[in-house]
């Protein structure tokens, strides 16, 4: 465009005169002329001829920006030049970019009927078209990556051991959340579910320890669950192994629940009139605990047997 306008301006130069508010002079209206001398009027100021080039370069530099901005404003219009240099308004034209033919889903080589690729199961992330089932695929033996011992594998679901920090991660929240419903089956099946390994006579000594620090109810509920857990899910040598750890770890348990003593004594009383723990078993005990907290939890467990045996 900016090279059409150079070529109109040279082809029709802009004169001073036609742009100058002069008037004529009376020898020029008597048809008079000075000829080498004549000099120019514009705007009351009188022009020598070097002042009348620069003039006209100006005028030719105004004028071509003056087209160089209504052709960036227009372009894309279908606008030009016509003879006596107005310029022409023809009709709009689509800009074309390469951005345009790029975002253009229509075929490229003039076929198809504009409709979607692959019949819209060609999308990037589209597994198919919409409500296509696929069958299952028959397996080709004459594969060269066919094996035939993978056709009688059968695969399972092997879930790891639980070591001792997953282990108080994963069922303290289970005996939680016994306090709040009390359904003891339900923990059987979550720990069921679980590879407790030889985590598995833990089980009694964290829900006993968790009780410690709760309510009167929340322990019954914990004798409770205890009883239902014998047997299904924990062995009674699983039982006495934790007896057996909370009788060690009350040096501990007193720091953080001073009765803990007493408390120890009457899950024992309890677990031996449940038949969780045999008389044997407290038997075993007698003149063998040097432990101050742990002679004082036998003792308070033989009273209870006592008083209510």
């Amino acid at each position: 465009m900016a090279a059409d306008c150079e070529a109109w301006l040279n082809a029709n130069p802009v004169e001073a005169e036609d742009l100058s508010d002069s008037f004529i002079s009376a020898e020029e209206d008597n048809g008079g002329s000075s000829g080498t001398n004549k000099n120019n009027e514009i705007n009351g100021n009188w022009l020598s001829s070097s002042s009348n080039n620069l003039h006209e370069a100006r005028l030719k530099a105004k004028a071509k920006r003056r087209l160089r901005k209504n052709s960036s404003r227009d372009s894309g219009r279908g606008d030009s030049l016509s003879d006596n240099g107005e310029v022409a308004r023809g009709t709009p034209i689509a800009p074309t970019s390469p951005k345009s033919k790029l975002l253009d889903r229509k075929s490229r080589m003039g076929k198809g009927r504009g409709l979607p690729k692959k019949g819209g199961a060609g999308g990037k992330g589209v597994w198919g078209r919409s409500g296509e089932v696929y069958e299952p695929v028959e397996v080709d033996k004459k594969d060269p990556n066919f094996d035939e011992d993978q056709e009688n594998c059968v695969y399972e679901t092997v879930v790891p051991p639980l070591d001792e920090r997953d282990f108080e991660k994963t069922v303290t929240p289970i005996v939680q959340e016994y306090f709040e419903h009390g359904d003891t089956n339900e923990v059987a099946e979550l720990l069921a579910d679980l590879n407790l390994g030889p985590m598995r006579s833990e089980v009694p000594s964290l829900a006993v320890s968790l009780a410690l620090e709760a309510k009167i109810s929340q322990r019954e509920l914990t004798s409770r669950l205890l009883v239902d857990l014998c047997g299904s899910v924990l062995s009674h040598s699983d039982m006495e192994s934790s007896f057996d750890k909370l009788l060690r770890d009350l040096p501990d348990l007193v720091l953080d629940t001073p009765g803990a003593p007493q408390l120890v004594g009457q899950f024992i009383a309890r677990a031996v009139s449940d038949q969780i723990l045999s008389k044997s078993y407290i038997e075993g005990y007698k003149g063998k605990v040097d432990c101050e907290h742990a002679r004082y939890a036998m003792l308070t467990e033989a009273l209870l047997l006592v008083l209510y045996c």
